[in-house]
């Protein structure tokens, strides 16, 4: 669509300049076919947005599969796309047509020289580094340089298009980039991550940037036959709104160009985190919200006609006034509910500030630097999102924060609205209702305030997210975004096991079991939480704790009491539970326990084929491997079986009900070992249930290179 009336429009302009092109001898524009143009925009485009779930999937097993990642390296792309916009606005001001497609074959040629984007093994995080400064690196290392060609694409493309029309009709192009973005995204989850392997992913991805480069090249290298252009006059007319050509746009502009991009970016990011950790840390919904933001984009730069601010307030504001109303819904509804509705808000408060932002757009000889505001703002948002706010916030306090000033902003803009048709205001309306606007800006911190009736004692906020201490009558809490990972009583029975731990649980049970054959045993436990299974060591036992959060350490040590008061030697140690394991190259144990999937953000990585044998070389011969699978969202038990199988290995799990009296949750625990083992002979395993024929058959077998968590979702 937006190529062909792109090509329309020029043939027109063309058209009806043909006369006077006739009377001048050298060319005025590039000679470069039109197709050209738009090709190098959408695989540019496609490119750009592609490397970033590809590259964040190759990292995120090391990370422990933290939303984090995707915040991280999103700060990444977004801080290098404004480095490429300020790149070509500088190259578009400073240098003659000839001197920038030299400059840019040059960096193009460069720049395939940093293939492919895969890290090697070395790249692997000990523990001990910062998870943001070593995430940050060895992106720059090994996608910085293509990436920041790429990142230029857009403002490179349009501005050399315009050496052949300088009207407006190049921002077309604009919405033409994003939708080969969104076409980049939309493609990953349900093509390219089920077909190919990590690797091949990365490998594919270098090969297209090297077809990239050539397209580009043809394309600079048409700029060699371009005359440098003349100074246009400053009475050259420009749309409403925005300044003449030979004039320079006041900064009250220039800062509307940031601004708004800054709350579109940082809205992006705050509902990104908190689908993820309220749903799963998936592709999909990563990509969901990256391709509205992306959407709105095409929708107000294709056109004017499209955007209507009256109409897209009003249903952000309902969108906004569901999310009181979650908790009287039941689960599955309210879990569907509540990712529709912030999808409605994010779209909502994008096509508001994206819309505003293209109807304040300059004359095309003003788009490169007017996109570096843009991608300068995107950058803000990131900063704000993934380094101020967990530097100055203990919390997720973001969320409602964006949402008040998201409210705020809706509110303003329906009240000065004057048609539902077209962008037509009245500001002194909305002056008018400042005071209202403030009261409703209010309403989500208030809300907040008042959402939670236990007290917190404690609260910490680094890299992996939020934790805190809730203290209510019966005792503490250890909650990690909406996950339990733990709690203890306080008085004669804070010894007792509760939560997904208790005696009747897989866990309890077998661990009773155990006792009883072997005096001493070696437990390793990778999931600490707030060190519940302590409780069952015994004087003659040693529990090794492997946990890759340095916070739950801390809170473990000093808000509960399970780790000091064990009979058994406790040692833990930081880092990612399969890094860990890899360095123990000495240990057996006799049981090992994998605690690491019980919130939805799960390590993908501990639960796949090559993950198991390593677990199997870090076994005793009579060693058991013992998994919690108690997900709300994500139907493990399966996939599990069908791993044990491959492992040659018998499997069986365990479900247990909870019980509020003893502070007990329902648990599934799944039980590995040698299909003679003895324990399976013991009577507290007898509950113990093998796998269907048909889970082994349909259940998924993840690999290191070949994990979907979309193959393990629960429908219903």
């Amino acid at each position: 669509m937006c190529v062909q009336g792109l090509r329309k429009q020029l043939m027109d302009t063309k058209s009806s300049q043909s006369t006077d092109r006739d009377r001048q001898s050298p060319p005025t524009g590039s000679t470069t076919p039109l197709p050209w143009f738009a090709a190098t925009t959408l695989l540019g485009a496609f490119l750009v947005f592609q490397v970033q779930p590809v590259i964040s999937k190759c990292v995120l097993p090391w990370f422990g599969g933290t939303p984090a990642v995707w915040t991280t390296c999103m700060l990444f792309f977004q801080v290098l796309l404004f480095a490429g916009y300020l790149y070509a606005h500088v190259l578009r001001t400073l240098f003659r047509p000839f001197v920038q497609g030299c400059v840019h074959v040059a960096l193009l040629g460069i720049a395939t020289l940093a293939l492919p984007i895969e890290p090697s093994e070395a790249w692997k995080p000990t523990g001990s580094e910062s998870p943001t400064l070593h995430l940050l690196w060895m992106l720059a290392v090994h996608v910085g340089l293509p990436y920041f060609v790429l990142s230029s694409t857009g403002p490179l493309v349009q501005a050399w298009l315009s050496y052949r029309d300088d009207s407006d009709r190049v921002y077309r192009l604009y919405a033409l980039s994003n939708a080969g973005s969104l076409a980049a995204l939309l493609s990953y989850p349900f093509l390219v991550e089920p077909l190919l392997s990590v690797s091949n992913q990365s490998l594919v991805w270098s090969l297209m940037f090297c077809l990239f480069a050539l397209i580009q090249g043809v394309v600079a290298v048409g700029l060699f036959r371009v005359p440098a252009p003349t100074i246009q006059s400053k009475n050259t007319s420009a749309k409403r709104g925005t300044p003449c050509t030979g004039e320079a746009p006041a900064w009250k502009l220039r800062w509307s160009w940031m601004a708004l991009p800054a709350l579109a970016s940082t809205m992006l990011l705050v509902v990104t985190n908190h689908v993820c950790q309220n749903v799963a840390v998936i592709p999909f919904l990563w990509v969901l919200p990256l391709s509205l933001y992306l959407l709105s984009f095409i929708i107000c730069f294709d056109s004017p006609q499209w955007y209507k601010p009256k109409w897209t307030a009003t249903a952000t504001l309902l969108a906004i006034c569901v999310i009181p109303l979650l908790n009287i819904l039941p689960g599955y509804l309210q879990l569907l509910t509540e990712v529709s509705s912030y999808m409605v808000i994010l779209l909502g408060v994008c096509l508001l500030c994206h819309g505003e932002v293209a109807r304040l757009k300059p004359n095309a000889s003003r788009l490169t630097q007017y996109y570096m505001f843009m991608s300068g703002g995107g950058a803000v948002g990131g900063i704000i999102v993934a380094i101020v706010c967990p530097l100055l916030l203990t919390t997720h306090y973001e969320l409602p924060l964006s949402l008040a000033c998201v409210t705020g902003m809706a509110f303003i803009i329906f009240f000065a609205s004057r048609s539902w048709s077209r962008p037509d205001y009245d500001w002194s309306v909305a002056h008018r209702l400042r005071f209202a606007a403030l009261t409703v800006i209010a309403a989500p911190l208030i809300a907040v305030a008042f959402a939670s009736h236990d007290e917190s004692i404690a609260s910490e906020r680094n890299f992996f997210g939020v934790l805190q201490v809730l203290k209510d009558d019966r005792g503490l809490r250890l909650i990690h975004g909406s996950t339990i990972h733990g709690m203890q009583f306080t008085g004669p029975n804070r010894s007792e096991p509760t939560t997904y731990y208790g005696k009747e649980s897989g866990i309890g049970l077998l661990l009773q079991a155990h006792q009883k054959l072997k005096q001493d045993l070696n437990i390793g436990v990778v999931g600490l939480g707030c060190g519940v299974l302590a409780t069952y060591g015994r004087a003659t036992d040693h529990i090794h704790m492997i946990e890759i959060n340095p916070a739950v350490i801390n809170i473990a040590n000093t808000h509960f009491s399970f780790l000091r008061d064990s009979k058994a030697r406790v040692s833990t140690h930081v880092g990612d539970g399969r890094l860990v394991l890899e360095r123990m190259k000495h240990k057996k144990f006799d049981l090992l326990v994998l605690d690491a999937f019980s919130s939805d953000a799960i390590p993908a990585h501990l639960l796949t084929r090559e993950a198991f044998q390593l677990y199997k070389k870090r076994l005793d011969q009579n060693g058991v491997l013992a998994v919690h699978l108690s997900n709300n969202h994500l139907n493990l038990v399966p996939l599990v079986h069908r791993l044990s199988e491959d492992a040659d290995t018998t499997s069986r799990v365990i479900y247990s009900k909870g019980d509020s009296e003893v502070g007990t949750n329902a648990a599934t625990w799944a039980l590995i070992m040698r299909s003679d083992h003895p324990l399976w002979n013991e009577t507290e395993l007898e509950q113990a249930i093998g796998p269907k024929k048909t889970e082994l058959e349909t259940a998924p077998l993840w690999t290191d290179q070949r994990h979907n968590l979309v193959s393990v979702l629960k429908l219903w």
